[in-house]
């Protein structure tokens, strides 16, 4: 039987079936669901402490009030009430497009049918349309079409947080359902069909179309005048910012789905700590021109999200954008994964890099890097190169390894906002020349500290745990983190006391991007990855804002609050690593004669040639 002849086989049986179910005995027991009043989502910390909760407080009797009803019966079952729960000309509809696809992509449902889905789950296939439907002609004949309504819109998701139309009127209009406008009515009636998509926080322009829609809707079945609609129709879509009540609401927002309990990963204490950071750091940058902020913390070994902030104040202007997410220029907190590259390739941290001018010839013309100090060193090692943040040896590590190469190694870390070809960026992708996103910078360097693997991260308790992807060698992701872990190499750019140094390892890598618009600071310890940003969500110029200044104490005071339980041990070097002396200058291995000397690790073969700047005559 083909599979058209399938469906419509299928769809007449479903047809026939939905008829014969109004003779079979209705007073059977219906699910306890439906005697209790959904009153919203609770969220909780990895500990099981509420961090948040949406839509409770909502009374038991509260009226719905006319608009509501009519713009929901509008948009789902414009002949609620005139039929037992399953319409048959629904199902003949569905029937005749569904033998028309070739598949199953029409269910005619009603109310009373969606009413049924949210009580009970049902099978895939016809086996479970057909009880949906049994269920939805039960809850009619026990309910009546009000109770059936009035369950719907109890119980329905609307996105946010808000189970039932109560919770999101509320939520997007700060007033009870009976209160909504016409034109609110039919935005809160729209939402339930998409409510991942149709989210009046951030997609309001598709909301208003939906909203329309439904709205000419009304009109159509005449159950309001013209001029109402017309109003209606005019009525710009605002919603309320309401001040929320909790922690982490931009994490809450993100992980929000339905269902009354959602267990995140977060640690209520450090999530605390980490909003009163941004808060308070940001503050004190206001001279600077700086009214935003956000900070990432992620524990390594199970790549869970201990804390979350997408900005310092939900309740201000910007505050609802969730900067932990929006795609901005790095600076050079991208370089580290420059020279994990060419540590891979062969190189070592002992080996010299020129730092001197240099043209290169790119698909946007010639460029000329510099220095954030404006100065050359000469000859330098990758060791003092990536610890000190210089641009020109990264951009000549990366013409030696390959734009193309890096572009591969950032995408398998888990940053899919490079979407544009290796050549579109260029060499300036080591110096930021792309934008990618808080939350997946923190998840590539969290992979820093696992001996190279990499793991999405986690947000919800219960998440499926991937395995690991090796993307790196522990040996390259290793020396990576010691050198940027390594004081004395990164006093000459920082200082010797800036906020980058910890009383414990912390290997911390800072980013500034052209016209100081962004300021990153990534710090790393065997067990905790921090990444912060500072800046402004609207893109404007900070007033010199660099790393030791804007987002390093930002990092800095939250890697702290993460510490509480003891500083962790070092960073262990893998198997294969050894040390041997080398000298400071050549970089080649020490003899007798070289004045300055110091360790470095290499991996078997990667050993260089003894100094030969230094005679031992």
């Amino acid at each position: 039987m083909s599979g058209r002849r399938r469906v419509v086989v299928g769809s007449a049986v479903l047809a026939a079936a939905a008829l014969l179910l109004l003779a079979l005995d209705l007073a059977g027991p219906l699910p306890d669901a439906v005697a209790t009043r959904a009153g919203g989502t609770v969220v909780l910390d990895r500990h099981g402490a509420a961090i948040a909760r949406s839509g409770l407080g909502v009374p038991e009797d509260e009226p719905w009030g006319d608009h509501l009803v009519t713009a929901t019966i509008a948009a789902e079952d414009r002949r609620h009430g005139w039929h037992p729960g399953v319409y048959p000309g629904g199902v003949a509809r569905a029937l005749v497009a569904n033998a028309r696809a070739g598949r199953v992509v029409q269910g005619g449902s009603t109310l009373a049918q969606q009413l049924a889905r949210r009580l009970v789950p049902r099978a895939p296939g016809w086996a479970g349309k057909l009880e949906e439907a049994r269920l939805a002609l039960r809850l009619t004949a026990r309910l009546g079409s009000g109770g059936v309504l009035d369950a719907y819109l109890a119980r329905t998701w609307y996105g946010n947080g808000a189970t039932g139309a109560g919770a999101a009127s509320r939520i997007y209009f700060d007033r009870p359902p009976e209160a909504l406008s016409l034109a609110q009515a039919a935005t809160i009636a729209a939402i339930p069909r998409r409510p991942a998509s149709l989210d009046p926080l951030t997609n309001p322009a598709l909301v208003r179309r939906a909203r329309d829609g439904v709205l000419r809707r009304v009109l159509s079945y005449g159950w309001a005048t013209t001029a109402d609609v017309e109003t209606a129709l005019s009525e710009p879509l605002v919603l309320t910012s309401r001040p929320f009540t909790g922690l982490a609401p931009h994490l809450v927002r993100r992980v929000m789905q339905d269902t009354e309990v959602i267990r995140t990963t977060l640690d209520a204490r450090l999530q605390g700590e980490a909003e009163a950071a941004v808060r308070e750091i940001v503050a004190s940058l206001r001279a600077r021109d700086v009214s935003d902020g956000a900070v990432v913390v992620v524990h390594n070994a199970s790549r869970e999200v201990r804390a979350y902030v997408g900005s310092a104040d939900w309740n201000g202007p910007a505050g609802q954008v969730d900067m932990a997410r929006a795609p901005r220029s790095p600076g050079s907190a991208l370089k580290p994964f420059v020279y994990a590259l060419a540590l891979q390739r062969g190189y070592n941290l002992a080996s010299l890099v020129d730092d001197v001018p240099g043209t290169w010839r790119t698909t946007h013309g010639a460029w000329s890097p510099t220095n954030y100090a404006a100065r050359s060193s000469g000859p330098v090692s990758l060791r003092l190169a990536l610890a000190q943040s210089l641009n020109v040896p990264a951009v000549r590590l990366l013409a030696d390894v390959g734009v193309a190469a890096l572009h591969r190694l950032l995408l398998s870390l888990g940053i899919p906002t490079l979407t544009e070809r290796p050549d579109h960026y260029g060499l300036g992708l080591a110096l930021g020349d792309a934008e990618v996103r808080l939350d997946e910078v923190a998840a590539a360097y969290a992979a820093l500290a696992r001996d190279g693997r990499y793991l999405p991260l986690r947000l919800v308790e219960g998440a499926r745990r991937p395995a690991p992807l090796p993307v790196l060698s522990a040996a390259a992701a290793f020396l990576v983190l010691d050198a940027l872990d390594d004081a004395d190499a990164r006093a000459p750019a920082f200082g010797a006391d800036s906020v980058l140094e910890a009383p414990y390892p912390l290997a911390a890598k800072t980013g500034t991007s052209t016209g100081f618009r962004d300021n990153w600071a990534v710090g790393v310890t065997p067990n905790y990855t921090v990444a912060a940003w500072v800046g402004n969500a609207s893109g404007a110029e900070m007033s010199d804002v660099s790393g030791v200044t804007g987002a390093g104490p930002l990092m800095r005071r939250v890697m702290d609050a993460a510490m509480v339980d003891g500083a962790p041990r070092g960073f262990e070097p893998p198997a294969g690593l050894h040390a041997r002396g080398v000298c400071a200058l050549s970089g080649g291995l020490a003899g007798p004669t070289c004045s300055r000397t110091r360790p470095e690790w290499f991996t078997v073969g990667t050993e260089p040639a003894p100094c030969a700047w230094h005679d031992e005559g």
